[in-house]
């Protein structure tokens, strides 16, 4: 999540940890709830804006100006709970089984990534990905992440968090995707997020169709699966009226080796972002993307 420029984001991390640590957790969520509200408010945000464009492409471009314009709070509010949460259970793990589920093709990966039977796994940034995070670590899941390429200082904070957990995290460049590879062919799992655009300059080569328009998404896990022979995973949190998170998991999703390249990405890409957009069809309100995935619709 992107702050209004007046904010240090940095600092903002280190205030939400200190709010985590101190604050129960009802009074802790109708807070968040209000600065969602206000942050979902500011029209004139770039992740207002982001939001609007995104939700207008998955609700197939028909949402009317009202509801246009309270999505985004909806959005941020759920994003900002999502946030509180995570750093209330960061200081109280023992706490977390008490509101984290698995769904069975979640435990069934578990079980095989501990077999070291080399799995990719990949997330769309659904509710709260950062909690289950801290969830898969409690059952020592063994995984690299590979996380979004060149952080800024506030998600290299982020980052230390997740390190802190037990993770091995690594920024996505040619380094991290070596890593990658060699521990995939050792029968090791990486894990990394599907749906977060990448920025001008860094762009992958090949576009594919999300919601059937093209974008600057990643496509490297396509290669390294295919390379490893390893299945690829969807892994979506998502909150429930009960309560609870829910790490919902996909079945496992083979890459197919074609004999053109392109046909190769394009395709097995196509497959694996069709089970996430039927996640973020599932869970629209939940989707914490602050980030245009379709530039060409900002200003809806």
């Amino acid at each position: 999540m992107r702050f209004p420029k007046p904010f240090n984001q940095t600092n903002l991390i280190k205030l939400a940890i200190f709010i985590g640590r101190i604050t129960p957790r009802n009074i802790g969520l109708v807070l968040a709830a209000f600065v969602g509200t206000i942050l979902g408010s500011l029209k004139g945000s770039p992740n207002v804006q982001a939001i609007r464009a995104n939700q207008w492409v998955i609700h197939n471009q028909k949402l009317n100006k009202k509801q246009l314009s309270t999505l985004p709070r909806v959005v941020f509010r759920s994003a900002s709970k999502c946030f509180f949460d995570y750093f209330y259970f960061l200081s109280r793990s023992e706490q977390l089984e008490k509101i984290v589920r698995f769904s069975p093709e979640a435990e069934a990966t578990i079980k095989r990534i501990a077999e070291n039977k080399p799995c990719v796994v990949v997330c769309p940034h659904l509710s709260n990905f950062d909690l289950m995070g801290s969830a898969l670590a409690l059952r020592k899941v063994n995984v690299q992440v590979l996380s979004y390429p060149n952080p800024v200082a506030s998600y290299k904070l982020q980052n230390q968090l997740r390190e802190s957990l037990g993770f091995l995290v690594t920024p996505m460049n040619l380094d991290a995707f070596r890593q990658a590879r060699k521990r995939l062919a050792q029968g090791g799992s990486i894990l990394t997020g599907l749906d977060r655009p990448l920025e001008q300059g860094s762009h992958e080569k090949y576009q594919p169709n999300f919601f059937s328009y093209p974008c600057h998404l990643p496509v490297a896990y396509v290669r390294m699966a295919l390379e490893a022979n390893a299945p690829v995973f969807v892994f979506a949190a998502v909150y429930k009226p009960d309560g609870l998170y829910y790490l919902e998991g996909s079945q496992a999703i083979w890459m197919e080796p074609k004999a053109d390249l392109e046909s190769e990405i394009l395709g097995n890409a196509h497959k694996v972002l069709a089970v996430a957009e039927d996640l973020i069809k599932k869970y629209p309100q939940q989707w914490a993307m602050f980030y245009p995935v379709w530039p060409q619709f900002l200003g809806v």
